[in-house]
C-alpha cells in the first residue's frame, strides 16, 4: 500500500513538473515576435511537426493582435504545412483577410496558394477558376514574380489540356524572366517546356533543354531534378520510336519518382514503358504497365487523355489473348475514363482556352473602341494626363535616384571608416577556451583572412574548422568570441567584403554578372550571393555597380 501510494505521489508530481514547463514554454512563446516564428519555421522547414507547432503559435499571436498581414502569412504556411486533406480548412480565412488589405497583389497571391491547393486535389476546374481570379489582381500590380507565376501556373494547365504551343509561348516568358531573378523556377519552367516540345514533335528542342537542364541542376546543385530531365527524354525517344534508350533513360528515372511518391509522373513513366515496351513487341511486359497504369488511375484518381491509349492497348492485348472476362472488365474501365475525362477536360478546355483567352482579346477590343470614340476634348484630357503622370514618375524617379546616391554615399563613407579600423581582440573572453588556445586560434583565423581560404568554395564550418587546426565547437567559439559573428555570417561577409573591395578598386570586375561575382566569392549559388550582399552592404550588387560606373562617369568628366 505504501509503495502505491509513494507511486502516485511521484506521478503526480511528475505530471505537475509537465504541466508547468508546457505552461512556461507556452508563455514564453507568447512574448516572441513574429521574426521569431519566422525563423524558427525556416530552422525547422525539414521537420513538418515542429514547424506546423511554431506556426500554429504564430497564427495565435496574430489572431490575438489582429495583425491581418501576420495572420495572411500564418494561413499560407498552415496550407502548406498540413496534409494535402487539410489544406482547404485554411482556404477561406486566407482569403478573407487578403481581402481586407484590398491590395491587389496580396489578394491574388492569395488566389494562387488556394488554387494550388485544390489542384492538387485534383479540383482542375476549381482551380483554374482561382487561377483566373489570380491573374486578374495580380496583372494590375508591379510584382513581376508573381505575374509570371500565375502565367507559369496557367502554362501548366494548357499543357495539361494538350494546348502545347500556347503553354510554349507562356512558359519563354517565364524562362526569359526566372533565368536572372529564380533558379528553381528557371530549371522547373524549362522542364515543362521540354515536355511541351515532345508533344509537338519537336524532339530537337526537347533534347536541347534536357540536356541543359541536367547541366544546370547540377551547377545549381538541384539534384532532385535531374530525374525529371532523364525522364522528360525517356518521354521524348519513346515518341521518337527509339524504345531501347527510353526504356533505359525512363528505369533511371523511375526509381527516383517511386522514392518522392510522384505518383502523377510515375503513372505517365509506366505509360511511356508500356508504349515502348509494346513497341518492341515485348507484349508481356508492355501488359503489365498498362495494367499499373489503370490501378493507379484507380487508387489516385489521376487522369489525362492521353492515358486513354493504354485502356484501348489493354483491350486489344486481350481480345487477341481471347480472354473475354478481362476484354470486357477493360472495355467497361475505358467507358468510365472517357466520362470522367469529358466531364472534367471538357470544362477545363473552355476555361482556359476559351474564357481566359477570350477575355484578354474582349479587354483589348473595348480599349480600342473606347480610344476611337473618344472625342478631342476626352484625348486632350488623357494626354494632359498623361503627360502629368510621366512628369510624376520622372519626379519619382529622380527622387529614387537621388536616395540611391545617398546612400551609396554612405555606404562608401561607412566602408571607408571600416577600412581605419583595426581588428582588436574582444574582451569577453570565452570560459571554455584558454587564453593559450585562443592565442593560437586567433593566429590561424587572421591566416585564413589574410590567405582568403574563405573563397573557396563551399566554404563551411568543418572546413574552417579543420583550416583552423580544431574541431567546429572551437571554430565556431573562437568566431562568435573574437568575430562576433556566426560562421555561416562571418564567412559570407569576408566573401562580400572580397568582392566590393573588387568592384571598387577593378573597373573589369563591374561588368560581371551576379553569377560571376558570385562564382569570385565562392558562393554555391546566384541568389544566395545577392542576399548576402544586400544584407551586408545595404544594396543589390547591381546599384551598388551602377553607382560606382556613374562615380567614374562623373570624375571622368570633370577631368576633361
Amino acid at each position: 500500500m505504501k509503495n502505491v501510494l509513494i507511486t502516485i505521489a511521484c506521478t503526480l508530481f511528475t505530471l505537475t513538473i509537465v504541466q508547468a514547463s508546457n505552461f512556461i514554454q507556452v508563455d514564453s512563446l507568447a512574448s516572441k515576435n513574429y521574426q521569431y516564428f519566422e525563423e524558427k519555421v525556416m530552422e525547422y522547414r525539414t521537420d513538418t511537426v515542429k514547424a506546423l507547432k511554431m506556426t500554429k503559435h504564430w497564427l495565435k499571436k496574430a489572431n490575438k493582435e489582429n495583425n491581418v498581414n501576420q495572420q495572411i502569412k500564418a494561413y499560407r504556411l498552415m496550407m502548406h504545412l498540413v496534409d494535402k486533406k487539410f489544406r482547404l480548412i485554411y482556404a477561406d480565412s486566407l482569403l478573407v483577410k487578403a481581402k481586407a488589405t484590398k491590395s491587389n497583389e496580396i489578394i491574388g497571391s492569395a488566389y494562387l496558394t488556394v488554387g494550388a491547393a485544390h489542384y492538387d486535389n485534383k479540383e482542375y476546374t476549381k482551380a483554374l477558376d482561382l487561377y483566373i481570379s489570380a491573374n486578374n489582381y495580380i496583372a494590375k500590380t508591379d510584382d513581376h514574380y508573381l505575374i509570371h507565376k500565375v502565367k507559369y501556373t496557367i502554362a501548366l494547365t494548357k499543357y495539361f489540356l494538350g494546348y502545347y504551343d500556347e503553354a510554349i509561348a507562356l512558359l519563354t516568358q517565364c524562362l526569359d524572366y526566372f533565368k536572372e531573378e529564380n533558379d528553381l523556377a528557371y530549371i522547373k519552367s524549362m522542364h515543362a517546356i521540354s515536355l511541351c516540345y515532345t508533344q509537338i514533335e519537336r524532339y530537337d528542342h526537347s533534347s536541347y533543354f534536357n540536356k541543359l537542364g541536367m547541366e544546370l541542376a547540377s551547377e545549381f546543385e538541384m539534384i532532385n531534378m535531374i530525374p525529371y530531365f532523364k525522364n522528360a527524354e525517356g518521354i521524348n525517344l519513346c515518341k521518337q520510336k527509339e524504345y531501347k534508350e527510353a526504356i533505359k533513360l525512363l528505369n533511371e528515372s523511375k526509381l527516383e519518382l517511386e522514392k518522392k511518391k510522384d505518383y502523377a509522373n510515375q503513372i505517365t513513366t509506366w505509360f511511356c514503358l508500356g508504349k515502348c515496351y509494346w513497341g518492341i513487341n515485348d507484349k508481356h511486359k508492355a501488359v503489365i504497365y498498362f495494367t499499373r497504369v489503370h490501378e493507379g488511375i484507380q487508387t489516385k484518381k489521376y487522369s489525362r487523355p492521353d492515358l486513354r491509349e493504354g485502356y484501348e492497348i489493354l483491350i486489344q492485348y486481350f481480345g487477341e489473348t481471347n480472354e473475354l472476362e478481362k476484354e470486357l472488365f477493360f472495355i467497361k474501365k475505358l467507358m468510365e475514363f472517357d466520362k470522367e475525362i469529358n466531364k472534367e477536360f471538357k470544362y477545363l478546355t473552355y476555361k482556359v482556352h476559351k474564357e481566359y483567352d477570350t477575355k484578354t482579346l474582349l479587354e483589348k477590343k473595348k480599349k480600342i473602341e473606347n480610344e476611337l470614340a473618344s472625342n478631342k476634348k476626352i484625348y486632350l484630357l488623357v494626354v494632359s494626363l498623361l503627360i502629368i503622370t510621366l512628369l510624376v514618375v520622372f519626379g519619382w524617379h529622380l527622387h529614387s535616384k537621388k536616395k540611391e546616391k545617398e546612400k551609396f554615399n554612405q555606404i562608401m563613407a561607412d566602408l571607408a571608416e571600416k577600412k581605419k579600423a583595426t581588428i582588436t581582440p574582444a574582451n569577453n573572453q570565452n570560459t571554455n577556451l584558454s587564453p593559450e588556445l585562443t592565442k593560437s586560434l586567433l593566429k590561424n583565423l587572421e591566416k585564413f583572412e589574410k590567405q582568403k581560404k574563405y573563397l573557396e568554395k563551399d566554404m563551411n564550418l568543418a572546413k574552417l574548422a579543420a583550416l583552423l587546426d580544431t574541431n567546429t565547437k572551437y571554430a565556431s567559439l573562437i568566431i562568435a568570441e573574437q568575430r562576433e559573428k556566426k560562421t555561416t555570417t562571418y564567412i559570407n561577409d569576408l566573401k562580400i567584403d572580397y568582392i566590393v573591395e573588387l568592384l571598387i578598386s577593378n573597373n573589369k570586375f563591374r561588368n560581371y554578372t551576379n553569377k560571376a561575382l558570385s562564382d569570385e566569392a565562392g558562393f554555391g549559388s546566384t541568389q544566395i550571393f545577392t542576399l548576402c550582399f544586400k544584407n551586408r552592404i545595404g544594396m543589390s550588387p547591381t546599384s551598388f555597380i551602377q553607382q560606382l560606373k556613374s562615380v567614374n562617369q562623373t570624375q571622368q568628366n570633370n577631368q576633361q
